[in-house]
């Protein structure tokens, strides 16, 4: 039985590359061998000057924004490149970085698909993307020609991820043929790694830390990097795939049912080299999980990411709720924290963590409750009490805030006590690697400076 949980880590502090100033357009003459379908040049635009906002105050960010840009001319934001699906155009933020993409008529029916990266501080155009679309043929299937994602690199910095669909008409002899180029730039607009592949098929292929992801329900994976090096075949399937920690390829998870003792021990697997590393049978448990410990009955575990090569272990005695949480090196099963109790639903449907760009504080969910906790200590610093709502963590900037749902209510917490700073957020804020945060609304899109409380 495999039983992974999966969590979202967001208030991450990631690396960013220096700010340049330039612009790409598409190439029809992409090489077959993997490379970027643009050409940059040099721009050095005024920051942008937007309309007011006009929502309520949020806590922990300044009273009016630092620059902003009006609904037409804000587009859409990025979908996430770890996903098929790229009809979901929400993140707007990419390390010190903000992305925003939209369309522009030209003549004849032709359209221009373009992306746009913006330095979060000013505003000011760091690189920009424009791809000539095909002319509209009224066909609602006709094929994706351009996307703007966010992902992250293989050192597990923030990257934004440009497909780009190359299509040549047939030309006497040559029939007509189809590649797909896939680009990975750092927040700054400096190319990390590019590749370019036959037919169209990559995409809606998930990429995850620099990698194309082609995972089959139970054949195994491909990991084809983007930029150089060699693809790399493993048995992790699909499943395996879904809960991997760690940077770069990453480690999987299995449970290993035993009745003799009750337990379910949990063997962590390189999926690199497809080798089990450790198994929580060989690890000594938290000794109030050691103290339940009998001849018939012995642990269970789960294994949550965290951030780079650190991960949640959590321990209960098997077949109870009650659980506790260890932080610990994913390479090794090395403990590095032993952190509070929590008491455990057995769904993974909300669970959800929240860390500050230090690593030092996290909030976790992950079953009866919202914790918070000293991630080098393992002291608890408070917890959500039985009669009240449930607190889905969100982001911890860093500000002091705790940004969580509140029964799905977006609201501001004060991260060091859980009291209630506002509830009736409109929208969630991002935030960026460098203080700022960006908030759309129906008048445009806008960048605030985070403020300690």
């Amino acid at each position: 039985m495999n039983r992974i949980r999966t969590t979202v880590a967001l208030g991450l502090v990631l690396s960013a590359g220096m700010v340049t100033g330039c612009s790409a357009g598409a190439e029809s003459d992409a090489k077959a061998s993997g490379g970027e379908a643009g050409k940059g040049t040099q721009s050095s635009p005024a920051a942008p000057k937007g309309p007011a906002y006009k929502g309520k105050p949020v806590p922990g960010l300044a009273a009016q924004p630092a620059w902003s840009l009006a609904a037409d001319e804000a587009g859409n934001c990025a979908g996430k490149a770890s996903e098929k699906d790229s009809t979901q155009l929400d993140i707007c933020t990419v390390g010190d970085a903000v992305i925003v993409t939209g369309y522009s008529d030209g003549q004849s029916g032709t359209r221009t698909f373009t992306a746009r990266l913006l330095d979060a501080k000013s505003g000011t155009l760091r690189k920009k993307f424009d791809f000539a679309l095909p002319a509209d043929s009224g066909d609602s299937s006709s094929p994706t020609v351009a996307l703007a994602q966010v992902g992250t690199w293989r050192d597990g910095s923030p990257a934004l991820l440009i497909r780009n669909r190359l299509d040549t008409p047939a030309d006497g002899l040559k029939k007509a043929s189809t590649k797909t180029v896939l680009t990975m730039y750092a927040p700054s607009g400096e190319k990390l790694g590019s590749s370019t592949f036959d037919d169209d098929t990559h995409m809606s292929t998930p990429v995850k830390n620099g990698y194309l992801v082609e995972a089959g329900m139970a054949d195994g994976a491909v990991f084809t990097p983007i930029g150089d090096g060699q693809p790399l075949t493993t048995e992790a399937s699909h499943i395996d795939l879904d809960g991997a920690v760690g940077s770069g390829l990453g480690y999987t998870s299995q449970q290993d049912i035993s009745f003799q003792p009750h337990a379910e021990w949990l063997t962590a697997t390189d999926v690199r080299t497809g080798k089990d590393v450790w198994n929580t049978k060989d690890l000594t448990p938290p000794a109030a999980i050691a103290q339940q410990v009998t001849e018939d009955k012995a642990t269970s575990a789960r294994l949550m990411p965290f951030e780079g090569d650190t991960a949640l272990l959590e321990w209960s005695s098997y077949g109870d709720t009650e659980a506790v949480m260890t932080l610990i090196d994913v390479k090794t099963g090395k403990r590095l924290t032993e952190g509070p109790t929590i008491d455990t639903n057995g769904t993974t449907d909300d669970d959800a963590l929240a860390i500050t760009p230090d690593g030092k504080t996290t909030v976790v969910q992950y079953g009866e409750g919202a914790v918070a906790w000293n991630t080098q200590t393992g002291k608890e610093l408070w917890r959500q009490a039985a009669d009240e709502v449930t607190i889905t963590p969100n982001a911890l900037p860093g500000n002091g805030i705790l940004y969580a749902y509140l029964d799905g209510t977006a609201a501001a917490l004060d991260a060091r006590d859980k009291k209630l700073l506002l509830s009736g957020i409109e929208q969630m804020p991002q935030f960026t690697t460098n203080g700022y945060a960006t908030i759309r609304t129906p008048d445009g899109l806008f960048s605030f400076a985070m403020q300690p409380i």
